[in-house]
């Protein structure tokens, strides 16, 4: 679906409202301010995902997020970890189904996000970006639970306590 696809604004974000993901994503294939980003990434985050809930919008903006971050060559840790959740989150707490006819659009995205993932983590990365693409790998494979606990063990408390038990 093109960003200038009407149907963006008929889709729920994750609090169950409307929300036309088209226009933050627009934003973001036009920017390259890393301010503009940031914030972008912000709003992305309290729409697509809140409390464990997400909507169709948060899944069909995962296929956009993807190649936009492609073009631009930005690889950035918010990519792999909203998309992890989102993909996490579709499978559980009653959230809406994937439509049918968005399964193959859907799945290309995680395809192209696992890819992504895996050229970050050949290169020296920082610690977070690195995490979350591991955690990407794992989710876009199927291993939802294995995806959630690398983004929950990037939390350097999290990841104290963790080991200090074993």
């Amino acid at each position: 679906m093109k960003l200038q696809d009407k149907n963006w604004a008929k889709l729920d974000g994750a609090n169950g409202k409307l929300y036309d993901v088209s226009i933050p994503l627009l934003k973001m294939e036009q920017s390259t301010d890393p301010a503009a980003h940031a914030a972008i990434w912000q709003e992305l985050w309290n729409n697509l995902h809140q409390h464990g809930k997400v909507g169709l919008a948060s899944y069909l903006a995962i296929p956009q997020l993807v190649r936009i971050t492609k073009e631009k060559g930005i690889i950035d840790w918010n990519l792999f970890a909203l998309c992890s959740i989102i993909e996490q989150k579709r499978h559980e707490n009653n959230n809406p189904d994937l439509p049918p006819a968005a399964q193959k659009y859907y799945q290309q995205g995680l395809t192209e996000l696992n890819t992504l993932a895996m050229e970050a983590i050949k290169t020296d990365q920082e610690d977070t970006l690195f995490v979350t693409a591991l955690a990407a790998i794992a989710t876009c494979s199927g291993r939802t639970r294995l995806g959630n606990a690398l983004i929950q063990l990037e939390d350097e408390q999290v990841l104290e306590e963790f080991l200090e038990q074993f």
